[in-house]
């Protein structure tokens, strides 16, 4: 798909939508349509930026070209970092949506895409919060392992090493202390779940 729009005319729109985001208000309606067209123009820009490896678009949008031109418009939008941080939860799954709209599913396969779409995957999220749930309400002599273990897989999954690497200070600091306490504990589970050596 050959881009319409140049760059420029998209990052315009871009820091346009996120202004008027930030002078939104209550108004939930309009809120949506703004983050729609956050999430469009976000999308359309991946166009524009190919990754080295493939010579492909950048539709997964992870090159560091890509997130940087993403973060300099939104800091010329004026969203601090927190704000960015808001905004970019809420339109992630507009631009879910729209990426999964425009490839088929050997392209996101290729992307390491999953190609269900978002209200099964809403499904699938619900069922996984619900197990959740129950598993943290459980007395420990009651719980099922086998869900609470899946439990805490899906939650550590939703948060990708992009995340963790653009913390900074006290917050990556606390993550890393987190993350080794969950890492040597997940070691003693692994080893305790070892096979039984037949006598």
């Amino acid at each position: 798909m050959d881009p319409v729009a140049t760059k420029d005319q998209l990052g315009a729109a871009l820091v346009k939508a996120l202004r008027a985001v930030r002078r939104v208000g209550d108004n939930r309606e309009r809120r949506t349509e703004l983050y729609r067209a956050i999430a469009t123009a976000s999308v359309d820009l991946r166009a524009h930026f190919v990754v080295e490896e493939t010579g492909q678009p950048d539709w997964a949008g992870r090159t560091w070209e890509y997130r940087e031109y993403i973060r300099d418009r939104y800091a010329e939008a004026g969203l601090s970092r927190d704000e960015a941080r808001s905004v970019q939860t809420s339109v992630r799954y507009h631009i879910g949506s729209l990426v999964r709209e425009r490839l088929d599913a050997d392209q996101l396969e290729d992307l390491g895409l999953r190609p269900e779409d978002m209200a099964e995957r809403m499904r699938e999220y619900r069922k996984a919060q619900s197990a959740q749930l129950a598993t943290l309400k459980a007395e420990p002599g009651d719980l099922d392992l086998g869900k609470a273990l899946a439990g805490a897989f899906t939650v550590l999954q939703k948060i990708s090493p992009g995340q963790i690497a653009e913390l900074r200070g006290a917050a990556r600091e606390q993550a890393r202390a987190v993350l080794g306490r969950l890492l040597r504990h997940a070691e003693e589970l692994h080893a305790a779940s070892a096979p039984e050596v037949k006598k």
